[in-house]
């Protein structure tokens, strides 16, 4: 990889260090469930199902037992991690401090790398079963026949999650920027008679049909087609070991140059496949 920092090296055009267009930190990182205290190489998530009641049939009846439905998901923990290096002489020929701008760009690259992983765990294979051993796909699926997010492929979103008794509080919707671009030319999301919220004012949609919407670019692609997608919180649970780990020190073995080094481990499963769905959306 070529050496770019004699770039910031100093000049008469500003003493501040910009950050290029890029997502700033995680966008999805409060919307899943987080498994608190994660140890190890895998985790596992417990699950029970719904039981029904039996009628009584009468005065001093034997008492029933039923045998819940148990399921288990398990997620594998994964370590990723980068670092950069900055010459002890760079520091000396800037007049920005370019460490701290570092440290602020090794974080957001955390928050990428956080929402790639709740993506990949929404859509992907999910592990089942006592050990693991059993590969669940998502099935779960809001096929496109026109192009662009419409307001019957929203519709029939909400429609998929109310009909499985998903719960209402805590439901979200991740979007591309052209399918937010679609919706906002929807009159049903951007009218008042609609929507209370005033979408336009800031060319966002908050909250509407019950969603919470998130526009992000990290969507998966295949051709001209995006994959949106709808979740309920519970439908995806997050795993981290320990807190995003950023380090600043001096290598002494590489002429006492600055390190900025950063590291992160997580896992994440899709939990249940009636909380989330995939929406496939024909970009133009």
């Amino acid at each position: 990889m070529a050496d770019t920092n004699n770039a910031i090296y100093v000049q008469s055009y500003g003493k501040n260090i910009m950050q290029l267009a890029q997502q700033k930190y995680s966008k999805l990182l409060n919307t899943v469930y987080r498994k608190p205290n994660v140890t190890g190489k895998t985790f596992f998530q417990d699950q029970i199902g719904e039981w029904s009641m039996s009628t009584k049939a009468g005065r001093n009846a034997a008492t029933p037992s039923s045998d819940p439905n148990l399921s288990r998901r398990m997620a594998t923990m994964v370590d990723y991690h980068d670092a950069v290096l900055l010459d002890r002489g760079d520091s000396l020929r800037s007049l920005a401090d370019p460490k701290s701008a570092y440290s602020i760009a090794a974080a957001q690259s955390i928050g990428r790398k956080i929402d790639d992983v709740i993506i990949a765990a929404a859509t992907g294979t999910a592990k089942s079963g006592e050990t693991g051993s059993t590969d669940v796909t998502l099935t779960n699926t809001v096929v496109s026949t026109n192009t662009g997010l419409t307001f019957a492929k929203v519709t029939e979103t909400k429609r998929t999650f109310d009909e499985a008794d998903v719960d209402m509080d805590d439901r979200f919707f991740i979007v591309s920027p052209q399918a937010l671009e679609d919706l906002l030319s929807v009159e049903q999301a951007t009218s008042a008679d609609y929507n209370a919220v005033k979408a336009l004012v800031r060319g966002e949609i908050d909250t509407w049909m019950g969603f919470k919407w998130i526009t992000s670019t990290r969507l998966n692609s295949a051709s001209s087609t995006r994959d949106c997608i709808a979740f309920q919180r519970y439908g995806i649970c997050l795993g981290m070991l320990d807190m995003p780990y950023i380090r600043t020190s001096e290598r002494d073995d590489l002429s006492y140059s600055w390190q900025i080094y950063y590291e992160i481990n997580l896992g994440a499963v899709r939990l249940e496949e009636d909380k989330v769905i995939k929406v496939e959306v024909i970009e133009s």
